[in-house]
């Protein structure tokens, strides 16, 4: 059962009582979308790191308000189980200051562990090389201790046979295909020269094809959609874990000085499309406090998100969302 269905249980079960009976059958409440965002004002610090204590209270607080779990270990069982090979999907596109964070990728591999996942059945991956080089982790294949790799190093690779999406087609990573059950992505909130925003869609479409940058015309549409819809996506997805603990509202997907920002705050979401949609209202907002135009405004709208709804991957409607904020 996967952390999306165990939410919108929670959301049933969680429903005052109406006339004195409780509806189990609202479809309001059958497609309620939790995001849970805990925010830490201070949490970067100056040295662009986020506190490695902090960061796993939060990652603690956020699961613990997600899946409605006191145990830290019934947390996780609502994610992922002990036998699953677990693939953390990071991001390091952006360089060491716009990557995802070291802090954050430990908290993570702390709570599996101690939930029951073998280290070596955890693998911790990007794409390219340099980007895992960036997020700051030493390559391990070996049968001891986490794995780090990526799918360009020589002995990992994409599928021969190509997957075909709908509008397109591209070989899949063999981690992603062949050697992970259960996926938790794990983004960067940052602003996108083509897509507006790119979030938790956007790392795993673009972060699990050989032909991304094939896929970034007329703003990664339908390309960002399709992918995510896919069966090899649909099957193993369990969570998002968006890092916004430092990101950008302009100039991204890459570094820039001018458009950095702590954002301070961890997200967590089954809904994919949900968490895009709460995490490109925040990047807007930054937009505005910093005299920028929205990103429709400037020929980058982030129209993928309606479109992977409309595609059946969560939901982009307000009125289905819950954006749970806990300030801590």
């Amino acid at each position: 059962m996967t952390c999306s269905s165990i939410t919108r249980r929670r959301f049933v079960q969680t429903i005052p009582a109406v006339a004195g009976a409780l509806s189990l059958t609202s479809a309001a409440a059958q497609k309620k979308s939790l995001v849970v965002e805990v925010h830490r004002p201070g949490i970067t610090q100056e040295n662009n790191r986020p506190d490695p204590a902090g960061v796993q209270e939060m990652l603690d607080r956020a699961m613990q308000e997600f899946t409605g779990e006191k145990s830290r270990k019934d947390q996780w069982a609502r994610c992922v189980s002990k036998d699953d090979v677990v693939g953390l999907k990071v991001n390091g596109l952006g360089g060491p200051r716009l990557s995802t964070k070291t802090e954050l990728i430990y908290a993570i591999i702390k709570r599996l562990v101690e939930f029951g996942v073998k280290e070596n059945n955890i693998i911790v991956w990007d794409d390219r090389i340099r980007c895992m080089q960036a997020v700051g982790m030493d390559v391990n294949f070996g049968d001891a201790g986490v794995r780090v790799y990526t799918t360009d190093n020589p002995k990992i690779g994409w599928e021969e046979k190509e997957t075909h999406f709908g509008s397109a087609s591209a070989n899949i990573s063999k981690i992603m295909a062949q050697q992970i059950t259960a996926l938790i992505n794990l983004p960067i909130m940052k602003d996108h020269r083509y897509s507006g925003v790119t979030l938790s869609l956007k790392n795993i479409s673009h972060g699990i094809t050989n032909r991304s940058g094939r896929f970034h015309g007329n703003n990664c549409c339908p390309y960002i959609a399709e992918i995510n819809a896919a069966p090899v996506v649909k099957k193993k997805y369990r969570l998002t874990i968006l890092d916004a603990f430092q990101g950008c509202y302009d100039k991204g997907p890459m570094y820039a000085p001018s458009g950095l920002i702590n954002y301070d705050s961890l997200y967590i979401a089954a809904d994919r499309s949900a968490l895009d949609t709460i995490g490109a209202a925040r990047i807007e907002k930054a937009r505005k406090e910093n005299g920028l135009l929205p990103v429709a405004e400037v020929g980058r709208p982030a129209k993928f998100i309606a479109e992977a709804a409309e595609l059946g991957v969560g939901t982009n409607n307000l009125e289905q969302i819950e954006h749970r904020v806990i300030e801590a």
